[in-house]
């Protein structure tokens, strides 16, 4: 499944790499599966890998933000994330990634999970009950220090007014526009935690934005906690989706409740 998940990731960032200048992808071409617009580069990143998996003869289901739910007929699906931080793309900020994952059908029982950064080709990967990695380097979370601490956060229109709250805790606070390498940050040690609370329902995450970071995370000794403090959990599916908290050190919820 590893080789499976990198051929893929490298695949797709070969393919963004090669499009010229002039390529036009902030621009909407539909609305997705999830009722989000789809915009150029998102559809290009899906279709690369959707020819990758019929000339492969990958017969994996897939879940993917722009075509929803394809069944195959496998026990067995794909999640994806073809590209997160699509704004950060648009504005030729380097840090938007590819996500993808393999489960049966919920958050919790996701086997495998790649998180890559399209540009630089830094690569996140996990495999449940066998640890994590950063380019082939096991990795693990970090122990909390409140007067160094930094914690990532979703900072937008959409911000719920809490938000502002937790974030007066640590030292320093960062919002990178990409959900999916803000995680793998934590799972790295490199920041504390990432604090995600969105007023408007239909932005808030989805199993695609999360699955692949989420086990990587875990596996590096963190924890995903929605925001009553219960252990996240979601479903398969694009209608599904939630505010919560990662974090590197479990000991951070009790600061944060």
């Amino acid at each position: 499944m590893k080789e499976l998940l990198e051929n893929i990731a490298g695949m797709v960032r070969r393919k963004v790499q090669e499009l010229p200048d002039e390529f036009t992808g902030d621009e909407e071409v539909s609305i997705g599966a999830s009722g989000s617009a789809t915009s150029k580069i998102d559809k290009f990143a899906e279709d690369a890998i959707f020819d990758f998996m019929r000339r492969n003869n990958v017969d994996l289901n897939i879940l993917s933000e722009e075509a929803g739910l394809i069944d195959n007929g496998s026990e067995m699906t794909l999640v994806i994330d073809p590209l997160d931080g699509t704004a950060n793309y648009h504005a030729r900020i380097p840090f938007y990634s590819i996500s993808l994952a393999i489960g049966k059908e919920r958050l919790g029982d996701i086997t495998h999970g790649l998180v890559m950064n399209l540009l630089s080709g830094d690569t996140y990967y996990a495999e449940k009950g066998v640890g994590a990695t950063h380019n082939g380097t096991e990795i693990m979370t970090r122990e909390f220090n409140r007067p160094g601490a930094l914690f990532l956060a979703y900072v937008g229109n959409s911000t719920n007014p809490e938000t502002w709250r937790i974030m007066e805790k640590p030292r320093r606070v960062r919002s990178l526009g990409c959900a999916s390498l803000e995680m793998c940050y934590v799972a790295h040690g490199r920041a504390d935690g990432f604090y995600f609370n969105c007023d408007d329902f239909s932005k808030r995450m989805r199993i695609i934005d999360i699955a692949a970071s989420a086990l990587i995370l875990r596996e590096a000794g963190g924890e995903l906690f929605d925001l009553k403090g219960n252990q996240l959990d979601m479903k398969f599916s694009l209608d599904d989706r939630a505010n919560f908290m990662a974090l590197g050190d479990r000991k951070i919820k009790e600061m944060m409740m």
